[in-house]
């Protein structure tokens, strides 16, 4: 990731999750010792790095 500082090529995202997802984003960012912002952005950096796609589909 890069090394922008606050308001420095950046934009703030906000979402809204089910409750029990953000829960399990909690608990995991907890065991690491880092925000949630932080554990959220590291683990979309890495999809985005691998080139995968989702495949989003109605239900």
């Amino acid at each position: 990731m890069g090394t922008n500082p606050i308001g420095k090529g950046t934009k703030t995202i906000g979402i809204n999750m089910n409750g029990e997802m953000a829960k399990e984003l909690t608990e995991r960012a907890d065991s690491m010792h880092i925000s949630v912002s932080k554990y959220c952005k590291i683990i979309l950096h890495e999809w985005i790095e691998s080139g995968k796609k989702l495949n989003l589909t109605e239900k």
